[in-house]
């Protein structure tokens, strides 16, 4: 019996293999949620207001998404963006201000690797 709670226990337990920031057990290492509060929050954070900044009329996109996909260099320059998975229009907007954009640098090594290549969902 007691092995039979251990394992339950082990099982809903958050996974946090060595050197992988993840806030839920089935989340990726860099989950970098808006609403993390923690350093990957923050950046995640700053990316978002960065492109917020930089989106032309965006009354225009209440309601509208976009899956948002971009690599970043270390300095926090946007090396690729590109954009799926959502309202066509919007995500071109969302595109073309992810490029005039600029991004706030990764100052801890480990926050840079988990957002070198990261997605976002985007919505206006």
């Amino acid at each position: 019996m007691l092995v039979v709670v251990v394992s339950l226990m082990a099982g809903c337990a958050a996974l946090h293999p060595s050197g992988c920031h993840k806030t839920t057990a089935l989340g990726s290492c860099g989950s970098g949620r808006w609403e993390d509060q923690d350093e990957w929050g923050a950046q995640a954070r700053g990316i978002k207001a960065a492109i917020e900044d930089k989106i032309a009329e965006p009354q225009r996109w209440k309601g509208k998404k976009c899956r948002l996909h971009m690599e970043f260099a270390q300095d926090g320059r946007a090396l690729k963006v590109s954009a799926s998975k959502g309202n066509k229009e919007y995500c071109e907007a969302v595109k073309l201000a992810a490029q005039k954009a600029k991004f706030p640098a990764f100052s801890n090594p480990e926050v840079y690797r988990d957002f070198q290549k990261v997605g976002f969902d985007m919505e206006g």
